[in-house]
């Protein structure tokens, strides 16, 4: 059994080391638990980062699954060599160190690895292997294993035909349960570069490909997401929205299309295909404008009316023979929205009119005079009710909830909002998430799911929010996307450059994390306290060339929170060999 999930060759464990920081934000400290094993210098190609080994602990048949986080050459040689030492003398052992690395003789030569717990151990007896959550101290001088790779899929690898890329070190491809790694939220962090872009629209065309009662609502600051997921607007039923003007013909739309999207360098041989495409988009009506509200217009809910009762009530100039009529006018208006089920988020309509008509009559019973506040009150809603909902033609908000939420075949299936304004933008957003959640609140089903791709979400979800710009705004209703939208089948993923200007609320709500070249410290330390990964390897991540991530999941993505280093599929490559069959 042993040989069956185990490399024949092997270290020992000799150093133990408990590490303490201050955490991200200096108000207490961070331990991490490090372990030096010490390796044959032959083992040097097969000891990469992130790969996973087995010690004995005092427990016999467990092991305890330490992961590598950085690998050291070391040489007896320099053990004690130090500035004490005259230089003549450094300098001779130094060359002769230096000449004893590519000689076959490795006596003095080893590698060590600097090695973390993961949090598991693995149980092995006589019938099978079984990996767990638990610690048992390790044994110091005692064998450490190497688990082959058929181990390390069966531990790290979900049992799935969606793969994302391949896994470094190990030439295995990374399975991930995608269907659970959107349920339960999903980040991707790196600076610029990084391809974050690329890599969220991975992740919707695996969506799109994968899960066919799933839809994609992309918003898009950056305008470059129409093109890095062109073939797949083509392929399936889908919306181009803009807050602009769209064309009026196919050939006037294509060459604004090119000018106003961003197209990467490694398909601007294809320029004339996605500008084809684009033609097509525009001729199967799949490119729409949307039409959004004067700011400040709104219409009436349930929730508007309350409060309005309620400042009336707490007016100092209300007569207190009123204040009786207002308090009854709030406790009908409680029955009355509980026998029709409505929300406060509902619109107020001429339903309302015998309640206000019972109301009325309870004033004129009590002989108010004529010109008294209630009746004006009154009055008042009925003048707006008598306005009615203009029903327009427009391609509006409320249309765009109504087809993100059809569940028939040919309804759309993925949604890119331009929005190159971020104050707009981001009242767009708030009103888009909130419009969503709240039908599906009302009218509860699993049917479609929804994932919301938020771009550049350091501008939608800031640490400091303001109602001015609208952050406020969006920042809540993300939030609350995050929180709640789980229990509806709503799910997201955000991509941002920092961490560090994020609503940790809403931070803490995502359970697998993308993780890239991330320059700043703070950010970095934050993840590690967030997961408990060693800032060792967190700090690796700064030697990723783009499109390299380490994937970090809490039983969502990956069967087991494992931190898994892998080079991406490259979206540019699907979509240019797709395009080119225009």
């Amino acid at each position: 059994m042993m040989e069956s999930i185990f490399e024949v060759e092997e270290g020992k464990l000799r150093e133990a080391k408990i590490i303490t920081r201050q955490t991200s934000d200096g108000r207490g400290t961070i331990s991490f638990r490090n372990y030096i094993v010490e390796f044959p210098f032959s083992l040097k190609d097969k000891l990469g980062i992130g790969k996973l080994l087995a010690v004995n602990t005092i427990k016999e048949n467990y092991y305890l699954i330490l992961e590598v986080a950085d690998i050291i050459p070391m040489h007896y040689g320099m053990i004690n060599l130090d500035s004490t030492i005259p230089k003549e003398i450094r300098n001779e052992i130094m060359k002769k160190v230096s000449e004893s690395w590519y000689s076959n003789d490795e006596k003095e030569i080893w590698i060590d690895s600097i090695t973390y717990p993961l949090g598991y151990i693995l149980e092995i007896n006589s019938n099978n292997i079984q990996f767990k959550k638990g610690y048992f101290p390790p044994l110091l001088g005692s064998s450490v294993k190497i688990l082959n790779k058929k181990a390390y899929a069966s531990f790290v690898c979900a049992n799935s035909n969606v793969s994302l890329g391949n896994i470094l070190h190990e030439q295995l491809s990374l399975d991930i349960n995608l269907e659970k790694a959107i349920k339960y939220h999903l980040g991707i962090f790196a600076f610029t570069g990084s391809g974050k872009s690329n890599l969220a629209s991975l992740i919707a065309r695996k969506v799109l490909d994968n899960l066919p009662d799933t839809k994609v609502v992309i918003f898009d600051v950056s305008m470059e997401y129409a093109i890095l997921l062109l073939d797949k607007l083509l392929e399936v039923p889908s919306r181009v929205i803009s807050l602009d003007r769209v064309p009026p013909n196919p050939a006037d739309a294509s060459r604004k299309f090119l000018r106003s999207h961003v197209i990467p360098d490694d398909i601007i041989d294809i320029r004339d295909k996605i500008k084809k495409g684009a033609e097509i988009l525009h001729q199967n009506g799949k490119m729409k404008q949307l039409y959004v509200p004067p700011e400040g217009f709104t219409y009436l809910t349930y929730a508007d009316l309350i409060d309005l009762v309620k400042k009336q009530i707490e007016d100092k100039y209300t007569a207190i023979s009123q204040k009786p009529l207002l308090y009854t006018f709030l406790s009908k208006l409680d029955n009355f929205m509980r026998e029709r089920k409505l929300t406060v988020d509902d619109i107020i309509d001429d339903s309302i009119n015998n309640l206000l008509d019972e109301i009325e009559n309870l004033g004129k019973d009590a002989h108010l005079k004529e010109n008294s506040s209630l009746f004006t009150f009154i009055s008042g809603i009925r003048a707006y009710i008598s306005l009615g909902i203009r029903e327009t033609e427009d391609y509006d908000i409320e249309n765009l909830a109504i087809e993100i939420l059809d569940s028939s075949r040919d309804s759309p299936r993925l949604f890119i909002l331009e929005l190159p304004n971020l104050e707009e933008g981001r009242q767009v957003v708030a009103t888009v998430i909130n419009q969503i959640y709240n039908r599906r609140k009302r009218m509860y089903s699993d049917n479609p799911k929804v994932l919301f791709i938020i771009d550049e979400a350091q501008e939608f979800i800031p640490y400091d929010t303001k109602q001015k710009d609208k952050s406020e705004a969006s920042s809540t209703a993300i939030e609350k996307l995050l929180r709640h939208g789980r229990k509806y089948h709503l799910h997201s993923l955000i991509s941002t450059q920092r961490l560090a200007y994020l609503n940790t609320n809403a931070l803490q709500q995502l359970h697998s994390y993308f993780i890239s070249t991330l320059p700043r410290p703070y950010d970095r330390q934050l993840l590690a306290e967030t997961f408990g990964i060693s800032d060792m390897l967190l700090d690796k991540t700064l030697e990723l060339e783009p499109g390299q991530w380490l994937l970090v999941s809490f039983k969502s993505a990956l069967p087991h929170d494992v931190p898994v280093f892998f080079a991406a599929e490259n979206n540019l490559d699907l979509l240019k060999d797709r395009i080119n069959k225009l």
